[in-house]
């Protein structure tokens, strides 16, 4: 189409109009960039703060409550029956520098490992016997402010005393080095990063410092000058608990630089560390020049793309919006999508929050329980006219109960095994016909009890198959008891056996409630309860499924439920023959 003088004049004038107010919009948004920018920089390393934090509060956590679990269980063995627990301990949860046992006197009687033990060492005759004294007299744990160690660095103590009854035994003591813990969860957070981490303790000790190594176990107040103010404000506040993000100006050796710190407190029983990543806000300020350089090429794309096509404006405006349209359509169906995507996850989260607290109550059941048996028992021993009967009743109370509590720690241990990979298996060749008949044998008297027949149905001549003895009869146990557990009485177990495609494949099937058809891919997760009353009323931690689902699969087997509501289940694994 030919275009007049005036026509061209129009559209030359829109140019210039619309190259305006693109320029005037793109330096108007500078400023909202830099503030959203500024915000969710610092967000960011505040949740960085905020997840180191309580990665180490539950490192620490963990590695107290393993040791008050074993002063506690085994508060009455002896000595020489206790201390060998502390290589399974150290072993097994790591994080720990070493494990020692004092003893009534103050000194030191047995460590692992043996050479970072001082054994011999007398607290009194060195003067620092208050945290023992404290653990011993208030008869709960106590934590030290970290200290140096003899080997070298600082170190948390924590002081477990032990005592049966009344009998004060001594105190255990966990010795957590505190570079185990920084190189875990601070370390990596700077790699490939401008900035450095530090954390102090409520004193303003330095525990860890990325940037000088040397100042880690002096006081950052003492070390900082009368210039630093805005810093030593920023360590106040990190000493009194409290989290955010702030800006101080840093004394450097030549120059000043502005930095960013943000702040989180890791809070471990009684004791208050604060975690900071401090990084330059020159960092922050090449990220808003990225942007501004990213937005200045957009504008000057626009600019060019406006003025190399003024001739063509209309046709481009008209496939211009047609190409927003078409964007919108696209980002509008994504936004549909992902708010789908949000509802899901967030219906996914109220699910594992309710999971998460009937396990806490299902748990706190099976722990208080045998704890409250054992405690009437124990009074009931302490009557002075209780019959010998009475007291052996009592003591098989007490003996099953402390079996109870052990069966659930041993789980724990099994569970932690089968999902770090550490879960050891001594193959050999297995006849199924045994190892089914001694599970069976473990668990008649249970059955008996509840009136529940026990049937087995095994072809002559069952395949071996290649596995580990222990651990298959754990699950074959384990799949009798749960069918017991929810088999009303009268009722019937079942357990067969078939070769099936160079496989062996068992089931255990029951005449119980049955499970619903939507819980089934669910019932071999952790802590999975298909119906936390029933099971709190039957027993049980939601344990023993995850447990065989690993072991089996460790066995590069497969195992799966099947279930009609009402008329019972039937719990199938399968296994590899035995080849020659």
């Amino acid at each position: 189409m030919k275009i007049n003088r005036d026509n061209r004049v129009v559209i030359l004038v829109i140019c210039i109009i619309l190259i305006c107010i693109v320029a005037s919009l793109g330096f108007k948004t500078h400023g909202e960039v830099e503030e959203i920018v500024q915000e969710q920089f610092n967000e960011q390393q505040l949740l960085l703060a905020r997840q180191a934090a309580l990665g180490i509060a539950g490192f620490a956590d963990e590695r107290v409550t393993s040791i008050e679990i074993l002063a506690r269980d085994r508060s009455s063995d002896e000595i020489t029956n206790l201390t060998p627990c502390f290589k399974t301990i150290y072993e097994e949860t790591s994080g720990f520098y070493s494990i020692e046992f004092i003893d009534t006197n103050g000194v030191v009687v047995y460590g692992y490992p043996e050479y970072l033990a001082p054994i011999g060492y007398d607290l009194y005759a060195e003067n620092r016997s208050s945290a023992f004294d404290s653990a011993r007299d208030l008869r709960k744990t106590k934590i030290s402010s970290p200290t140096p160690l003899f080997g070298g660095g600082l170190g948390s103590f924590i002081w477990v005393p032990v005592y049966e009854g009344e009998n004060f035994r001594g105190v255990i003591l966990g010795i957590i080095q505190m570079s185990t813990i920084t190189e875990r969860f601070l370390a990596p957070i700077m790699q490939n990063r401008t900035g450095y981490v530090y954390m102090i303790d409520s004193k303003g000790l330095s525990l860890y410092d990325g940037a000088r190594s040397e100042v880690i176990g002096e006081n950052y107040i003492k070390m900082l000058g009368e210039n630093q103010s805005g810093w030593r404000d920023i360590i106040e506040k990190q000493m009194n608990g409290s989290e955010g993000t702030a800006v101080y100006l840093k004394e450097g050796d030549e120059s000043k630089s502005e930095q960013i710190v943000a702040f989180a407190p890791v809070r471990w029983r009684n004791k208050i560390w604060s975690v900071a990543i401090s990084v330059p806000v020159s960092e922050v300020d090449n990220l808003i020049r990225s942007v501004y350089a990213k937005q200045m090429i957009f504008l000057g794309t626009v600019i060019a793309i406006i003025l190399c096509g003024s001739l063509g404006l209309i046709v481009m405006f008209s496939r211009w919006n047609k190409t927003l349209e078409a964007e919108v359509q696209s980002k509008t169906g994504d936004m549909i999508r992902m708010n789908k995507e949000l509802v899901l996850a967030n219906e996914r989260l109220k699910e594992l929050d309710k999971l998460k607290s009937d396990f806490v109550s299902m748990v706190s059941h099976e722990l208080k329980t045998p704890l409250t048996a054992m405690r009437t028992s124990a009074q009931v021993l302490g009557l002075a006219d209780a019959g010998k009967e009475t007291k052996r009743e009592m003591l098989d109370i007490i003996l099953r109960n402390i079996d109870r509590q052990t069966n659930l720690v041993n789980d724990l241990l099994d569970l932690s095994r089968i999902e770090s990979g550490r879960m050891e298996l001594k193959f050999e060749r297995l006849s199924l016909d045994s190892l089914i008949a001694d599970s069976i044998e473990s668990v008649k008297q249970a059955a008996s009890v509840e009136g529940i027949k026990l049937d087995v149905e095994l072809p002559e001549s069952l395949a071996s198959v290649k596995g580990d003895r222990e651990k298959l009869t754990q699950v074959v146990i384990n799949l009798l008891n749960n069918a017991i557990k929810f088999t009303p009485r009268s009722g019937e177990i079942i357990i067969k056996a078939r070769e099936l495609n160079g496989q062996v494949e068992v089931k255990v099937s029951d005449t119980g409630i049955g499970i619903p058809t939507e819980d089934l891919d669910s019932v071999f997760n952790k802590f999975y309860q298909v119906d936390s009353t029933l099971t709190r009323e039957a027993g049980g931690t939601g344990l023993g499924l995850a447990i065989c689902k690993g072991i089996i699969e460790a066995h590069r087997g497969r195992i799966w439920a099947e279930s009609e509501l009402g008329k019972g289940s039937t719990f199938i694994f399968r296994l590899e023959k035995w080849s020659d």
